[in-house]
C-alpha cells in the first residue's frame, strides 16, 4: 500500500514504524527538517519538507497515488484539511485524523455526523482518560487492559517482597498459583533490563511485571503479587484540565475519596461548581505542604495530568517522598521512563503510543486487537481472530512459539479463557493472543490471512 503520514512526530514515527515492516510505500510530511532527518535516518522512508496542507507538497509526497492518509500532526485543523483535500481533490480512499481538542466532540459532534470525509479519529485526550481508568479500576496496577471480548485481562503490576510469587521461576507458577491461571507476558527488572518470558526466568520483588489471566480471577491474581483489592480508596488528582473534570464525573462509586489540586483559581473554583463527587483545593502542587493539606500520605494513588511535563514528574516525586503510595504522570515525552520508574513513578500515561496503536489497528481492518506496545523493547503484545479459511486453522499453538521471539500466552475459545495453551489445535473462531518481537509479528499476520478463493 502507498501510504501518507502528516507529522513526524512522536505519533507519526511511532506509525511509519510499524507501518514500514510490511510491504508498504511510506511517504513522511514534515515541517521540521530535524523531525524529518530523524525518520529518515531510522526508518525507510520518504521524506517531505513542507506544510501538511499543501497542495503540491502533497502531491510530492505521493497523494495522487496514496491508499491512506494519516495526518497527526500537532494542529487538529491541519489534520482535518488534509483529508478534506486527500477526499475532495484526489479521491484517497481511508482518511485517519488525530484531533485533540474536546469542542469537537461535544453535544454536536462532527465526526459522527459525518460531515468531515474522515475514516477514523483518534483522540489523544480520550486515550488518556481510558488509561487513567484503567490503572485506578484495580489497586496497584501499572497497567489494566481489556482485551479479547472482555474476557481477558493484560495486567501491569509491581512484584512486592514477601508476595507469593517472588523469587519463583515461571516453570513453577502453576504449582503455586491455584486460582488465578497467570501466564507471564514480560518482567522488566528494577534496574530496566526487559525478560521475554523463558521458563527458567524467575520473578524478584521489585521487578514490573506484565501478566495475563481471565477477567474473573483478577482477585486471586492480584494477591499472587502481594495486592489487596480494598487496598486503595483515596485518590489525588493533580490539574484540574477537561481530562480530570471527564475522569472524575464518570466515577460514581461513593466509597472512593477524590481530591483534586489545582493551581489557577478560577479553574478551581468552576471545578468546585461541576464537581460534586470530588474536593477541589486551590494551590501549587509542587508546595508540600498543599500536598500534606490533601492528605497525600494517606493517598491510595496520585495522579499528575498538568500540561507541563516537569511539574507532573516533580509533583508526583514530592508526592511520593511525602508517603504516596502509588504516583502516576501524564507525560508527551516519556523517554526518560526508564530513570522515572526508577525514582518511584509507578505509571507513566503515554497517550501518543495509544493512538499510535489505535491508528494501526484501524488500518488492518480489525483483523489484530492491539493490547500493549513496549516501545523500548519492540515487543507487542496483541490478539488475532481465526477466520474459517485462515491458514492458522489445523495448527498446533506450540508449531507457531518461536523462543524469544513469539509466544501463545492465552487465547478465548467460545466462553472458555484457555491460559498458556499446550499443543492445542487452532480452529476457527478462536482468538488467539501473541506477544511477539516487532520482526515477527508480519510472518504471524500472514498466517492468520484468509486463503485465496482459488485455494478453497
Amino acid at each position: 500500500m502507498n501510504i501518507l503520514v502528516l507529522g513526524a512526530g512522536r505519533v507519526g514515527f511511532g506509525v511509519a514504524k510499524e507501518l514500514v515492516l510490511g510491504e508498504n510505500n511510506i511517504s513522511v510530511v514534515d515541517s521540521s527538517k530535524e523531525a524529518l532527518n530523524l525518520v529518515a535516518e531510522k526508518l525507510d522512508v520518504k521524506p517531505v519538507f513542507g506544510h501538511a496542507a499543501d497542495i503540491e507538497v502533497l502531491k510530492e509526497a505521493g497523494i495522487e497515488t496514496a491508499d491512506i492518509v494519516i495526518a497527526v500532526t500537532s494542529s487538529d485543523e491541519v489534520n482535518i484539511t488534509v483529508c478534506q483535500i486527500a477526499d475532495f481533490m484526489f479521491n484517497v480512499e481511508t482518511k485517519i485524523a488525530r484531533v485533540g481538542k474536546k469542542a469537537y466532540f461535544g453535544e454536536q459532534n462532527l465526526f459522527e455526523k459525518g460531515r468531515f470525509p474522515i475514516d477514523f479519529v483518534v483522540s489523544p485526550a480520550f486515550e488518556i482518560v481510558k488509561m487513567v481508568k484503567r490503572i485506578i479500576s484495580i489497586p496497584g496496577t501499572v497497567d489494566v487492559i481489556s482485551c479479547v471480548n472482555n474476557r481477558i485481562r493484560v495486567i501491569g503490576i509491581v512484584c512486592k517482597k514477601g508476595s507469593p510469587i517472588a523469587g519463583i521461576q515461571l516453570k513453577y507458577i502453576p504449582s503455586v498459583d491455584t486460582k488465578s491461571n497467570i501466564a507471564i507476558l514480560l518482567i522488566k527488572r528494577a534496574a530496566g533490563q526487559w525478560i521475554f518470558p523463558n521458563k527458567t526466568d524467575e520473578i524478584r520483588p521489585g521487578d514490573e511485571v506484565y501478566f495475563v489471566c481471565a477477567a474473573e480471577n483478577v482477585q486471586y491474581a492480584m494477591a499472587m503479587f502481594g495486592y489487596l483489592a480494598d487496598e486503595e480508596s483515596n485518590i489525588i488528582f493533580i490539574g484540574g484540565g477537561e481530562v480530570c473534570e471527564e475522569i472524575i464525573s464518570s466515577m460514581t462509586s461513593r466509597d472512593i475519596s477524590i481530591k483534586v489540586i489545582e493551581s489557577d483559581l478560577a479553574r478551581a473554583e468552576e471545578l468546585s461548581e461541576n464537581l460534586d463527587n470530588a474536593e477541589v483545593l486551590h494551590g501549587d502542587p509542587l508546595n508540600s505542604d498543599v500536598l500534606e493539606s490533601a492528605d497525600v500520605n494517606n493517598s491510595g494513588i496520585v495522579i499528575s495530568l498538568t500540561n507541563d511535563d516537569k511539574i507532573n514528574i516533580l509533583s508526583s516525586l514530592l508526592s511520593k517522598k511525602l508517603g504516596a503510595k502509588r504516583v502516576a504522570a501524564i507525560l508527551n515525552d516519556s523517554s526518560y521512563s526508564d530513570i522515572l520508574y526508577s525514582l518511584g513513578i509507578n505509571s507513566i500515561l503515554d497517550s501518543r503510543m495509544a493512538s499510535v496503536a489505535k491508528i494501526l489497528h484501524h488500518i488492518r481492518k480489525g483483523r489484530v486487537e492491539d493490547i500493549l506496545s513496549f516501545e523500548e523493547t519492540e515487543i507487542e503484545v496483541f490478539a488475532l481472530d481465526v477466520f474459517d479459511n485462515s491458514h492458522a486453522v489445523g495448527t498446533l499453538t506450540d508449531d507457531l512459539v518461536v523462543k524469544n521471539e513469539i509466544f501463545i500466552p492465552a487465547m478465548l475459545r467460545g466462553d472458555e479463557v484457555i491460559i498458556l495453551p499446550k499443543r492445542v489445535i487452532i480452529n476457527a473462531g478462536d482468538k488467539v493472543l501473541f506477544i511477539s518481537k516487532q520482526n515477527s509479528m508480519d510472518r504471524i499476520l500472514k498466517l492468520f490471512q484468509e486463503k485465496p478463493k482459488y485455494l478453497l
